[in-house]
Formats: C-alpha cells, structure tokens, sequence
C-alpha cells in the first residue's frame, strides 16, 4: 500500500478502472484528485461525455472532502429513516458534492487519506464495481 499519491499510481488506478469497464462494454470517464481534491489524473473513453469526466471528478472531490466514500454518504444523506435529519446537498454550499456511487476514498498504510478516485458512465452498480478495482489495484501499488 502506498504512503504518497503519485501521478503513476493515479494514472494505474484510472487504466484499472477504464479496462474494467471496457471488459463490460461500458463507456466510462475516470478521475483520481490529491487530498485537496485536486485532479491528479483524468482519462475519458472515446465515446465517453464531458458529463461523465465531470461527475467522475466530482465523485473524487466529493469523496475526499467528506473523507467518506460516496455511498456510504448517499445512504446517510437520503436515509429515509432519518425523517427530518435528512439533508439536500445543496444545504452544504457546494454545487460539486456529488453523493452517487462511485467516489472512494484512496488511503495509505496507516489509514491516512491521500485522495480518492473517481468514474461515471455507467449505473450506480457498475461505477462502484469498477471503482473498487481502481481502489484494489492503489492498494496493491
């Protein structure tokens, strides 16, 4: 598991990511950001949108300024459970908080959070899918 963020482990997450979903025929954009929530690495299949690119970013943004993955905070934030507690992302301030699947968190040994990564295109299922594998192939780096 690696201890930094490096272009070369956001540009493997992102191929990892853009294979796995090539092998399930599916057009994707995938996005890896720093801790700041920066954009380290983006790549977009050919056929792919500039809204995917978008939501695979903000998917990434969101995840590490929440420091939560991204569904995990979609649950909680639309928890119908919650009644009253519930709360639209708008309430927050920021247009970029995406709470959809597909924004994970990409930790360190020592469980620091370096950055997260990114991808949209296919359903909430799929995008996660992948995702994990962009998250598995970080945590093998």
């Amino acid at each position: 598991m690696p201890n930094k963020l490096t272009l070369a482990a956001a540009e493997a997450v992102v191929d990892a990511i853009l294979e796995a979903a090539a092998a399930r025929k599916v057009v994707m954009a995938a996005a890896v950001c720093d801790v700041g929530g920066e954009i380290v690495c983006l790549k977009r299949m050919d056929g792919g949108t500039a809204l995917n690119s978008r939501m695979a970013v903000n998917k990434a943004y969101t995840a590490v300024k929440w420091q939560r993955d991204t569904k995990a905070l979609k649950e909680r934030m639309f928890d119908m459970n919650l009644g009253d507690e519930r709360r639209e992302m708008a309430w927050f301030g920021d247009a970029r908080f995406t709470p959809v699947w597909g924004g994970i968190v990409l930790r360190g040994a020592d469980g620091t959070m370096l950055g997260a990564l990114g991808e949209s295109g296919g359903t909430p299922a799929q995008d996660e899918e992948v995702g994990q594998i962009g998250a598995a192939v970080f945590a093998r780096l």
